[in-house]
């Protein structure tokens, strides 16, 4: 009776410490959705091969052995009638790994995030560029509910702290001078934008305004006006294009040309020897 209470016991304080080391609910935040793609990569390739050989024969041979003293000549006659067939079969498929990609504008800061899309049959976070999500950070994790309901757990890739808007300078106003009191210009809305750019072959370092901001394929948020966009790689040459940003997303694509191989200057000729 006495081991049944202890067990008993022990259970409950087991269930008291468990309930209390549970997590509590996160604070959900509101963001916008400001692009959203999906990139795959070549990861590998999958290969099966089979062989089967058959053979059908028959031999026959003689032998003839002659002892001379010390020395023995061994004579060996033979022949072989048969037939002999090889069949081989296999198959080769491509594995590539399936990213989906999104831009996230929260209060204060915008998220750059990848999921990794493990299954054939998984789908990514239904969702609508423009649109609102609910979502919440978890140290380099950010956690969203989709249009469907369904929350979608993805990598922070990269933050970008937002920086506050500028707050208007008080006008003095005096009834001596009414001139001084005429009203401030209305504040100017500022719409987010991105550029996603890709290149090939990928992997180039990616410069904005002589910047380095990544590297391709990525989605990079930028302020409206005029930028330029530099695409490097070593043993290629540079890509650069001139932008002039006003909103939503731009996407861009680098074809990068191999620098040309400079040719080896002939070796000089040898002067003649003095006579």
């Amino acid at each position: 009776m006495r081991l049944i209470s202890l067990a008993a016991l022990v259970l409950a304080a087991t269930s008291c410490s468990v309930y209390a080391a549970k997590p509590t609910d996160h604070q959900w935040s509101i963001g916008k959705i400001l692009d959203e793609d999906r990139a795959r990569y070549f990861a590998g390739m999958i290969n099966n091969s089979s062989s089967q050989s058959t053979e059908n024969g028959s031999g026959s041979g003689t032998a003839n052995s002659t002892s001379y003293g010390d020395s023995t000549n061994t004579q060996i006659d033979g022949s072989y009638q048969g037939t002999r067939s090889t069949s081989s079969s296999g198959y080769s498929v491509p594995v590539y790994r399936v990213y989906d990609n999104l831009v996230i504008e929260g209060d204060d800061k915008i998220y750059i995030t990848s999921e990794h899309i493990r299954w054939r049959w998984s789908k990514g976070a239904h969702v609508a560029v423009n649109g609102t999500v609910k979502y919440y950070v978890d140290g380099r994790k950010l956690h969203l509910l989709d249009d469907d309901n369904k929350e979608h757990t993805a990598e922070i890739v990269k933050e970008i702290r937002r920086t506050p808007p500028a707050t208007e300078a008080a006008v003095p106003t005096s009834s001596n001078s009414p001139q001084i009191a005429a009203a401030a210009a209305p504040s100017v809305q500022v719409n987010p934008a991105s550029v996603a750019i890709d290149s090939t072959p990928p992997g180039a370092d990616i410069e904005i305004d002589g910047a380095f901001v990544g590297n391709t394929p990525s989605t990079v948020p930028v302020t409206p006006g005029s930028h330029e966009i530099t695409i490097k790689k070593k043993g290629f040459s540079d890509w650069a294009r001139k932008l002039s940003v006003t909103g939503g997303s731009i996407r861009l694509s680098a074809d990068l040309v191999p620098e040309p191989v400079p040719a080896l200057a002939p070796a000089p000729a040898s002067a003649p020897a003095p006579q």
